[in-house]
């Protein structure tokens, strides 16, 4: 059977979703991305929400086109550090060369994203059969394109998650049980709310055929120095985000 994979970065290190469309819905929390990989040695495609290529000296145009086509959800699209970054020891060290190279600084928010996308970058590197197998996605993006447009209340409200849940409804018909029960599973302390619901998206995204930012031909994807792509995946569903 098919089976496709939601990953989101958590307290207690990655909450996975396993998606089939014929086969139901089964998650794990892992301490580490390869322990994901791991646990999913048949499935055809993981979704991560976390950079992989890597700028060098500019923003990635995948970045720029998301926070367009979010609209007033932009926020939510951190940008990429350059590939130098995940040397840096420290926050302020990190802007400063990310500043020096793109002539941006680092945000906090994604200063504490570099060691996770530091272990996505080693994993990648170290096996090409992973790469091929493993996608940069990002939650909002997927949850606009199973719906109309972007959902405007965030996940930290009970009527942002609501909405949420609804669009993946068609797809997870039983989506209110088996978000109950990826919760009944973990300690909040370890996997939050929102950990969960955007896990559960990027594996029913995962199973649908993907558009691009930018949009581009395969062909013409831009890759970073190590030879990584810098694109951002989403469901090709709808023509839905404006």
């Amino acid at each position: 059977m098919s089976r496709y994979v939601g990953v989101d970065g958590c307290s207690a290190g990655w909450f996975a979703v396993r998606f089939d469309p014929d086969g139901g819905v089964d998650h794990g929390c892992y301490p580490d991305f390869e322990r994901v990989l791991g646990a999913f040695p048949t499935a055809e495609r993981l979704l991560v929400d976390m950079p992989i290529g890597l700028p060098e000296t500019e923003r990635r145009a995948c970045d720029e086109a998301a926070r367009e086509r979010l609209g007033s959800r932009a926020s939510t699209v951190f940008f990429a550090p350059c590939r130098a970054v995940l040397d840096a020891p420290d926050h302020e060290t990190a802007s400063v060369v990310n500043r020096d190279r793109t002539g941006y600084g680092l945000s906090i928010q994604a200063w504490h994203l570099v060691p996770k996308i530091r272990e996505v970058d080693a994993t990648l590197r170290s096996s090409p059969a992973a790469a091929s197998r493993v996608v940069e996605a990002h939650p909002e993006l997927c949850f606009a394109a199973l719906g109309d447009g972007p959902v405007l209340t965030s996940k930290s409200e009970t009527a942002g998650r609501t909405a949420r849940l609804d669009r993946l409804r068609p797809a997870v018909p039983d989506v209110d049980e088996t978000y109950a029960a990826c919760l009944d599973a973990t300690r909040r302390s370890d996997v939050a709310r929102d950990d969960v619901i955007d896990a559960l998206v990027l594996a029913v995204a995962a199973s649908q055929p993907l558009a691009r930012l930018p949009d581009v031909p395969d062909a013409d994807v831009p890759r970073d120095r190590v030879g990584l792509p810098m694109e951002i995946r989403f469901p090709d569903i709808s023509d839905s985000i404006k």
